[in-house]
């Protein structure tokens, strides 16, 4: 994999090249499910997608987000994976980390989206950018052999580096958005995001009412808001 420590690496223009971009969502987040989502962006589609207000999504609105994911959808190859939250504390449970998680996903998706890819983009492509989660020597222990890992560049603030990494990001974040609009249908309340002490009142309100079972449904299980969540249940019950 290349070494990108070096003092003297070039920073790369990913946006003349043709790129494979993956990022995910909805990991810093105790409800809801991880998703993850790699894109293929030729070059000759970059100047549309900034037309079309494609860029960091950490700067875009979530209705924004959605609009532009729509138009994402018609122009670009992708590949998207939501890892629900059974299936996620699953993992957890056997005794993966969330680097391995997002390390498998991403190369799952790179691989898939370069399937769908046209022939002549196969061949034609320069770059898959990754925003980096970890070390390359980790990225490499849970993927020991990653997809055309001599074109693998793993970047800090991907999203405003690359196009094909913002295409990404969008995606997987309107996923997850629209996870979090089905649960909030289904438990007919607004469910506050991130992790905090909104998040954990919000949830132990839930588990009095369920159960905690039913919680862990629908949450990330290893997060310290699970805790938090018995201790404000066991406060209560004995107030």
């Amino acid at each position: 994999m290349h070494k990108k420590k070096h003092k003297g690496r070039i920073a790369m223009n990913y946006d003349t090249m043709n790129t494979i971009g993956s990022d995910e969502a909805g990991v810093g987040d105790y409800f809801g499910p991880m998703t993850v989502c790699a894109a293929y962006v030729p070059k000759d589609k970059v100047a549309l997608l900034k037309e079309l207000g494609v860029r960091d999504s950490k700067n875009l609105s979530n209705s924004t987000v959605r609009k532009i994911a729509g138009d994402i959808i018609h122009i670009v190859p992708y590949s998207l994976v939501i890892l629900d939250n059974p299936s996620y504390n699953e993992k957890i449970d056997q005794g993966w980390n969330i680097v391995k998680l997002k390390a498998v996903l991403h190369d799952h998706c790179i691989r898939n989206v370069h399937e769908k890819m046209r022939d002549d983009w196969k061949e034609a492509l320069e770059a898959i950018v990754i925003d980096q989660f970890t070390s390359e020597n980790a990225y490499q222990k849970y993927v020991p052999h990653p997809f055309r890992e001599d074109l693998i560049y793993q970047e800090t603030k991907a999203e405003s580096k690359s196009i094909a990494v913002a295409c990404a990001s969008i995606l997987a974040r309107s996923k997850y958005l629209e996870q979090m609009e089905n649960l909030n249908r289904n438990l007919k309340a607004e469910v506050p995001r991130g992790a905090s002490n909104k998040t954990d009142v919000f949830a132990a309100k839930l588990a009095k009412k369920h159960g905690l079972e039913y919680l862990d449904a629908i949450t990330k299980k290893h997060f310290k808001s699970r805790q938090k969540v018995i201790d404000l249940m066991n406060s209560k019950n004995h107030g």
